[in-house]
């Protein structure tokens, strides 16, 4: 990625360059999830305890991540 280094005008300060965090599919994940829950309600027990899984396993990894990221 390249920084882009354009005149700033007088009286103004530049922006600090901050890291941008790895793209994750955990969002994703985690709204599968909670989608799956919420059919299992209406459908079957065995889709709810699914999208259960499902959800924990995104939450904790997400929650991973983001304190990886943090270091």
């Amino acid at each position: 990625m390249s920084e882009d280094r354009r005149p700033v005008p007088p009286g103004w300060h530049a922006c600090p360059v901050e890291p941008l965090p790895q793209a994750t599919a955990m969002p994703a994940l985690f709204a599968f999830g909670v989608t799956l829950l919420a059919w299992g309600i209406v459908s079957s027990f065995v889709v709810s305890i699914v999208g259960g899984a499902v959800l924990s396993y995104a939450l904790v990894h997400w929650i991973g991540e983001i304190r990886h990221d943090a270091r």
